[in-house]
């Protein structure tokens, strides 16, 4: 409690009230009327909010983004081969099934929701829980940039690409083939750098072809 935790620390009751406050924001404490503070599950919204602002304030651009998700998606989509079960093979299927259906629709979100349900389902299988929460993280911002460069039009070409590249990985992984599995994921990751322009400062110059790595 607020009283309790003030006497032990030796401070007022205002400083801890106040550090709970904010320990809510960050989504690390859950604070109702009445009850006392309990910690919540780790969520990627508090990183989130980090990254995205230091997307904001061009600390950082998109490129420095994907180069951090990839060498944590590559060894992520080797350990997903060893160690993924039947119902997340079902789950990857059942995501292709998805993008591929959205090529023929033309639904851009439905192809960004199996795109993202693909990449979670690679974080789990891999079985580090901190990959399924910094990749989170990482890709909140990116998706934001995406909603608001909503001028990007993609060939069909393009499109149909982007899913080839999704199923090779999906293929690996199912087959059990780690080593097949990270040389996919690398080679999608090399296409979507490929595609990106080269931004003449941090910013968001790069924001249009971040669909190519959601």
């Amino acid at each position: 409690s607020e009283i309790q935790l003030a006497k032990d620390l030796g401070v007022s009751r205002g400083s801890v009230r106040e550090a709970y406050r904010t320990l809510a924001a960050l989504g690390i404490l859950n604070i109702e009327n009445g009850k006392r503070p309990r910690l919540q599950a780790v969520r990627a919204e508090g990183l989130a909010q980090v990254f995205g602002y230091a997307l904001t304030i061009a600390q950082v651009n998109q490129k420095h983004v994907i180069d951090t998700r990839r060498g944590i998606e590559v060894h992520g989509a080797q350990q997903a081969a060893l160690h993924i079960s039947n119902a997340q093979k079902a789950r990857l299927q059942s995501c292709l099934e998805e993008m591929r259906a959205s090529l023929d629709d033309n639904d851009t979100r439905r192809r960004i929701v199996a795109d993202i349900g693909i990449h979670n389902t690679l974080a789990e299988a891999s079985g580090n829980p901190l990959n399924v929460l910094l990749l989170g993280a990482l890709r909140t911002p990116i998706e934001q940039s995406m909603a608001i460069d909503v001028g990007t039009r993609r060939s069909a070409a393009e499109l149909a690409r982007i899913v080839d590249a999704h199923a090779l990985i999906v293929e690996r992984v199912c087959d059990g083939d780690a080593i097949g599995a990270g040389a996919a994921m690398t080679a999608h990751f090399d296409l979507s750098l490929a595609s990106m322009p080269r931004p003449a400062s941090a910013g968001s110059a790069v924001v249009a072809d971040a669909s190519w790595v959601m």
